[in-house]
């Protein structure tokens, strides 16, 4: 029996997506309901903001599928999917893609806010010690603000998801095992050295900024 599903997933973006997916709720059962020591959410913030600047190299030197030029498209392009264009594509259709980069860029903005933000007792992010009390006050405000918006936005991921899923479109699982149906042929695969130096590199360019910071 053949399969003609295409290997479009690789490890480091799935990976990267499940990662992801944990970190978030564990910030917010740490920061929001207050289940985890606030220590947790700092440690997780951290990890959260090396994972997010790996997944920005990955989409400029990682596999075909990860790279934010296969999947970014214009305006145009944009809004002739909604009117009703192609629905199945590769990788992401371009609703998806520009949804991609939003998550990215609000999930940056939470953790850079975060590293000045406090709670005015006894935690504080590595960069308030450096700031005067009224930017680490709007930090925190922002910080605060840019949370609330986040559920929001994963519930429309969500809701996204289970309407390609009620189409016939298994996103799930091929975000599990890496393979979705297409037609032509499979993106190229970066290699596995490659992911770990650049995850490398963005754990180490965080743990600078932090020793910097003093923290």
């Amino acid at each position: 029996m053949n399969d003609s599903r295409l290997h479009v997933w690789d490890v480091p973006t799935r990976l990267f997506h499940w990662t992801l997916m944990l970190l978030v709720v564990l910030q917010f059962a740490s920061g929001e309901f207050g289940w985890l020591d606030l220590q947790w959410h700092l440690y997780t913030g951290y990890a959260t903001l090396a994972l997010l600047l790996f997944r920005v190299l990955w989409g400029l030197v990682g596999s075909d599928s990860a790279r934010f030029a296969s999947f970014l498209r214009g305006p145009m392009a944009t809004w002739q999917y909604l009117r009703g264009g192609e629905r199945v594509t590769c990788t992401h259709n371009p609703l998806g893609g520009w949804g991609v980069v939003l998550m990215l860029v609000l999930l940056f903005a939470i953790a850079l806010t975060g590293l000045a933000s406090s709670d005015d007792i006894d935690v504080f992010g590595p960069l308030a010690a450096h700031l005067d009390e009224a930017t680490v006050r709007s930090a925190t405000r922002w910080h605060h603000r840019l949370t609330a918006v986040l559920p929001w936005l994963v519930a429309l991921h969500v809701l996204a998801v289970l309407v390609h899923e009620w189409r016939g479109e298994r996103l799930i699982a091929a975000m599990w095992h890496g393979r979705r149906e297409g037609d032509g042929s499979a993106p190229r695969i970066a290699s596995t050295a490659l992911a770990v130096t650049v995850l490398m590199i963005s754990a180490l360019a965080v743990s600078l900024m932090l020793w910097m910071a003093g923290d």
